[in-house]
């Protein structure tokens, strides 16, 4: 069967590509997923011809551009994993493609060839989807700590609540011309005309992996998956029982976060602009191409560490109470508590206004010590004076876009509105 050349045989290729990606094979793996589309992008896009493993780190896993190939393997474990999924695609469900993708070893540049007329039976052992990994269970069934409890709960109300918030999302709340010029100036640069952001809510399920493991994820292993492969053993580990287990592979947000989005998709230009996302299903390429909203502290969004190089919080947990906490590690590791005593329920919410992974756009950081104070953070950002002060403390220009800025806001009063917050500090993000 012949395909033809020139731009009837790329858009064959891509049909293909798509298709592929589309599939139970490759989509339920973020990272297979982007793995195939960049290698052929690099392919269809850019007439690749080879296409190196340390490129592919980089532009794909996050890698330093300059990063040891020879003790990180994360390329070459993947490209493997991509080549099997592929030979069961096209084996079962492609088994009619008239284009057969392949990716050599040695090469990562992706070949297309043409299927043979007559291809020979396949064994019906070989078209099956690949198997989920199993988990041992773990030999003790311990009492369930509160928070799992809290978690279960909180499952079914955040889909409902996050069905509710897309579908009565606003369609443009706001006019240009009724939004005042520091809050229309500042939100101009993340919701930009023509362009999606992506909000990204955190992973309420991997916080609590981390808190009842005393295990530390980085970006990497969550981005790959690769601590799902020694979930059970880690468990089993921490005295931890199967319901646990099966709650650290849900996908949960934190009640902060699905209260902070309907002001979210209130901000100027959000409306139509905005696309919703889980943390568990983001990528580094994503990261790095386009604007984004990550809502969470590098513990429970693992997005927010690709940035902790440019700023100076970092979140602490208070086990005896329950909540995270703000440490400042450019000022002598300063700490900055919440009062829950009382009714003052002060707490704090750090913001961080960036420039993205690859320098196309900018990446908007929300983290709190609880859903006040982030709701707290949100509507200082979407009050005139309060940015107005924040841009003057900065040093920034009317006349020039908003600077990129690193700030600490203390929020008094579980409804507090912004003249009850007061900025702790404010300056301007390393590079």
């Amino acid at each position: 069967m012949s395909i033809g050349q020139g731009v009837d045989t790329t858009n064959a290729r891509r049909l293909v590509i798509e298709r592929v990606a589309a599939s139970h094979y490759i989509n339920r793996s973020a990272r297979l997923r982007d793995l195939l589309l960049y290698l052929a992008d690099r392919v269809l896009e850019q007439n690749a011809g080879e296409i190196h493993e340390q490129e592919v780190g980089h532009h794909v896993f996050g890698r330093p551009a300059d990063y040891d190939t020879t003790s990180d393997n994360i390329v070459r474990v993947h490209a493997s994993m991509l080549r099997k999924r592929l030979e069961q695609y096209f084996a079962a469900e492609g088994s009619e493609e008239p284009l057969i993708l392949e990716i050599p070893k040695g090469n990562y540049a992706p070949v297309f060839h043409e299927r043979p007329e007559r291809p020979e039976p396949v064994e019906a052992a070989a078209i099956q989807a690949p198997a989920p990994a199993q988990t041992p269970a773990p030999a003790a069934r311990p009492a369930l700590d509160r928070r799992w409890w809290a978690l279960v709960g909180l499952t079914g109300a955040l889909a409902c609540s996050t069905a509710y918030l897309l579908a009565t999302r606003p369609a443009g709340v706001a006019t240009p011309e009724s939004v005042p010029p520091t809050v229309r100036l500042f939100w101009s640069q993340m919701f930009r005309p023509g362009r999606a952001t992506d909000v990204v809510l955190d992973d309420a399920s991997i916080a609590l992996y981390q808190e009842l493991t005393g295990k530390t994820l980085t970006s990497s292993e969550y981005s790959d998956k690769s601590y799902l492969r020694t979930l059970g053993a880690t468990a089993a580990a921490s005295n931890l029982n199967e319901q646990v287990v099966s709650l650290f592979k849900r996908r949960n947000s934190s009640f902060a976060d699905t209260n902070i989005l309907w002001k979210l998709l209130q901000m100027p230009g959000a409306g139509g602009h905005s696309l919703l996302r889980f943390a568990r299903d983001y990528s580094f390429r994503e990261l790095r191409a386009d604007d984004a909203v990550l809502l969470g502290n590098s513990r429970s969004n693992l997005w927010v560490e690709a940035f902790q190089q440019k700023i100076g919080l970092r979140w602490s947990y208070d086990a005896a109470n329950g909540y995270y906490y703000p440490v400042d590690t450019w000022d002598g590791g300063k700490s900055y508590h919440s009062d829950i005593s009382g009714d003052t329920h002060e707490g704090y919410c750090g913001i961080a206004f960036l420039p993205n992974l690859g320098g196309t756009g900018t990446v908007l950081i929300v983290s709190g010590t609880g859903g006040s104070s982030i709701n707290g953070g949100a509507d200082f950002l979407a009050d005139e004076s309060a940015l107005a002060l924040l841009r003057q403390k900065l040093g920034g220009s009317k006349e020039k876009p908003f600077p990129y800025f690193e700030a600490l806001i203390r929020v008094e009063g579980r409804s507090a509105s912004p003249r009850n917050s007061t900025i702790m500090l404010c300056r301007p993000p390393k590079g």
